[in-house]
């Protein structure tokens, strides 16, 4: 390899390296910021939790239209990705496990997706007949953003549209563990709500009980409540996700940064042995002209 192609390569891994410590960075700060999220939102799950645990026993007996169980004639089924790339495995981890398990639920009645994000948009447009689709949000899901998404799938549910809706997201753990998930949001599930209050209650410090005078009926007031809690469960599956995602990039980014770091030190050391080369041809050029010469 000549000095001049050695030098070039140098140039263009240089630049890759420094691009991709920059998308690492912005990808950490929106992370942080995605889990500023879900501590702005914690008042809210207190309440929640507060108003939930004092409806205990309303929701044991599921006297509500959001616990109806229905013959299953067709099945929603909503995919979370991401709408842009460079997240290492992220967007794959995800569809390849909804993949999987939709094939399952498909034994259950017919399947219709409804994917939210463009890659998942993609993805899906391929096989199947995608007639709903959500992306280009942005990149901190705000509860209002969401909302739209809730009460398209609150209002499927009532209208008996679907008689089952489930929604697929990747669980943020930590910066170095996401997993993809899926939960059932109707008809609602005993243990969708008790793991709600299982997870809040050990991150929510202080949490004292109050004691609640339902009016006009523990009924109806299910039917308000549920439709809130839908709609912050799905708030949280999308941050999650969202979070996921900037973390996901900000380990591919590091990684990608890492490895032009390795190449670029082969290269300046390539680069260094070509040009001790080139040194030792000359000075044999001049020894041998000199010699000539004499």
């Amino acid at each position: 390899m000549e000095l001049k192609e050695v030098k070039a390569k140098i140039g263009s891994v240089k630049n890759i390296s420094e691009i991709t410590s920059a998308m690492e960075t912005f990808s950490a700060l929106k992370m942080k910021k995605t889990q500023k999220r879900f501590s702005e939102s914690k008042p809210f799950a207190e309440e929640m939790v507060r108003v939930l645990k004092n409806m205990k026993k309303n929701l044991k007996e599921r006297k509500s239209v959001f616990f109806e169980e229905r013959p299953v004639e067709n099945i929603l089924v909503c995919v979370v990705a991401s709408d842009r790339g460079f997240c290492g495995s992220f967007n794959a981890g995800v569809l390849k496990f909804a993949d999987k398990e939709i094939a399952k639920i498909r034994e259950q009645g017919k399947v219709e997706i409804m994917p939210i994000g463009k890659k998942a948009v993609k993805h899906y447009l391929k096989t199947e007949r995608v007639r709903y689709s959500f992306s280009g949000v942005g990149d901190y899901w705000e509860l209002g953003q969401t909302k739209e998404i809730s009460d398209f799938l609150i209002k499927s549910f009532l209208e008996n549209k679907y008689q089952k809706i489930y929604i697929f997201y990747t669980h943020f753990y930590s910066s170095f563990i996401q997993k993809p998930s899926i939960a059932q949001l109707f008809p609602m599930e005993d243990g969708t709500i008790e793991n709600f209050l299982k997870k809040e209650e050990k991150e929510i410090s202080g949490t004292h009980s109050s004691s609640y005078l339902l009016e006009p009926s523990p009924a109806v007031i299910l039917d308000e409540v549920i439709p809130v809690f839908v709609e912050y469960l799905i708030y949280q599956f999308i941050l999650s996700a969202n979070t996921s995602e900037h973390s996901a990039r900000m380990m591919a980014m590091r990684n990608a940064s890492d490895n032009a770091r390795d190449l670029l030190e082969g290269l300046r050391l390539a680069y260094n042995k070509a040009r001790q080369q080139q040194i030792t041809s000359e000075v044999c050029e001049i020894s041998s002209t000199k010699e000539a010469m004499e």
